[in-house]
Parts: structure tokens; C-alpha cells; sequence
């Protein structure tokens, strides 16, 4: 059972009537319900920590960036709020369908046409979240400095102060500047997902893809797709599709295994020793 304290804060924050509201998945570090109200059924995403509200705001603006491209659907941002609960971000409620080939076709042209959306430099306004841990965004025009400052070293030096990487295990800052910038040569600003794995899209029962849990800034377009084929979930259909519009380029499975490492280790950092050989393989195969 839902408590009715958690009703009211929700109501109250909202200035909305909840008939009824039940628990549904909302991923590992939030809690999630479907609410009935008198608008039709709303997707809530609640986070009890202190910076609950800053991780759904960037959530939140992330949903709207991809919004306003035109390419891909998201759920419509309700609202987001502060409530006596918890922090809350309110989304339209998308019921889900199984995925159909046209669907994954679907999905893999909306993405391309994304990553075709370029911005002024690498980065983003404003630091965001990638899962629990923040993602440092300050902007850049040299993705190979942007990725290896902003992205590699950050998670590097978290898993060091953690005790899950030592010192030794760490490549040296001055050989991983130099053959990031041999390995990405030529690359332009495209919006990103961020964190493109098979739990953050769905397709609705009128078979349009949707994303969600966006992780969103200025990258490398390769960069969802090397996240996409790290835990499997994307179909053949899906990057048919995608190579359709942006065509695959030399070097891209090297790339792949770059832009891979840095969600290695942020799941080094989030989920412990698991992931602790995958994260030296990499390591070793790039940069010793």
C-alpha cells in the first residue's frame, strides 16, 4: 500500500487530485508510481536524497532538449518539484508494447536524426547525472580534451578513492590525451542520450519509440551507440537504420571500445569489484 502522507505531499505540491497511485518500476536508485488522476494516468519518479531535485531537474531538461529536436519522442515533462516526500518529477505515462522491427527501424532513424542536431562545443550548460554519480559538462571545442578531463579522469580518480583501481592501474593523463586524439579525429558536437542502454527507451502500444532517463549533452555521436552495444538490447534492425542516415566510419569499432570504458567504470563506481577486470582489459587494450 501507497501511504497516504505520500499522497498528500504529492497532491499538495502539485495542486493535483489523485484518485488512486501504485508502485511500477522506476529504475535502481528511485522510486516510482502511476498516479490516477483526473488528468489521465501520470508517471511520478520520486528521490529521497539531498540532491534528488538537482539529479531530476537535469533529468527534466534533458527530456526537453530532446523534445524540441523533433526526432524523438519523450514522455511529457508534467512537472518537478521539492515535496515533504522527496523530490518528484512528473511525466506523462507511456504504456508499453512489445518491440516490432518498424519500431526498432524507427528508433535507430529518430537517433541518427538527434545525433545530427550539433551544438556550439562539447559539454552542456550545466553539470548532470550519469545514474547516482555526477557527470562534469563544462563546455569545450576539443572533444578528445573534453572526454579524457570530463569524462575518463573523473571516474579514474573516483575508482582510486574508492579502492577499486590503484594508482598502478590508472594510464597516465598525458598518454591518454594523446591517443584519444588519434583515436577521434573530426568531430562534430551532437546532441547525446548519454546513457543509451535497453532500459531507457520503450515503444508505446502505437509503436513509437520513446526515450527516457536521459543523461543529455554535446558529444561524440558514437558515444550512444558504443553504450547501446555494451549490454546488448538494440536489435540489427535498430542500427540498419541508424548507418542508413549516419553511416558507420573507419575506426568506429575502436571507438567503440573508448567510449565504452567510461561506462565501465562508471558501474565500477556504482556497482563494485564486478566490473573491475572488464575496466583493466580496456584499459590495458588502449592505453598501455
Amino acid at each position: 500500500m501507497v501511504g497516504s502522507d505520500l499522497k498528500t505531499a504529492l497532491e499538495n505540491a502539485f495542486r493535483l487530485k489523485i484518485r488512486k497511485m501504485r508502485p511500477v518500476g522506476g529504475g535502481d536508485i528511485a522510486r516510482a508510481y502511476l498516479l490516477d488522476t483526473a488528468r489521465g494516468p501520470v508517471f511520478a519518479k520520486l528521490l529521497e536524497k539531498d540532491e534528488g531535485l538537482d539529479m531530476l531537474m537535469a533529468e527534466k531538461e534533458g527530456l526537453i532538449a530532446i523534445s524540441q529536436t523533433n526526432t524523438l519522442s519523450v514522455p511529457e515533462v508534467l512537472g518537478c518539484e521539492r515535496t515533504e516526500s522527496g523530490s518528484c518529477l512528473l511525466l506523462e505515462y507511456i504504456p508499453a508494447a512489445a518491440e516490432s522491427r518498424s519500431s526498432s527501424e524507427d528508433l535507430g532513424r529518430g537517433l541518427a536524426r538527434m545525433h545530427q542536431v550539433a551544438g556550439p562545443s562539447f559539454g552542456w550548460h550545466q553539470p548532470n547525472y550519469i545514474g547516482r554519480l555526477p557527470q562534469e559538462n563544462s563546455e569545450t571545442r576539443d572533444w578528445a580534451s573534453f572526454y579524457v578531463n570530463r569524462r575518463l579522469i573523473p571516474q579514474y580518480e573516483m575508482a582510486r578513492l574508492g579502492r577499486l583501481l590503484s594508482p598502478a592501474e590508472i594510464p597516465d593523463t598525458a598518454l591518454m590525451a594523446s591517443r584519444v586524439s588519434c583515436f577521434v579525429a573530426d568531430v562534430r558536437p551532437s546532441l547525446l542520450h548519454g546513457d543509451l542502454w535497453g532500459g531507457n527507451y520503450l515503444i508505446s502500444t502505437r509503436g513509437t519509440p520513446y526515450l527516457i532517463d536521459p543523461a543529455t549533452y554535446y558529444g561524440h555521436s558514437e558515444v550512444d551507440l558504443a553504450m547501446s552495444l555494451l549490454f546488448g538490447g538494440f536489435s540489427k534492425a535498430f542500427y540498419a537504420a541508424y548507418f542508413e542516415i549516419v553511416p558507420k566510419q573507419p575506426g568506429f569499432e575502436l571507438r567503440v571500445k573508448l567510449y565504452q570504458l567510461y561506462y565501465l567504470l562508471v558501474h565500477l563506481n556504482l556497482f563494485g569489484r564486478s566490473y573491475y577486470s572488464s575496466v583493466r582489459t580496456l584499459s590495458s587494450e588502449l592505453f598501455d
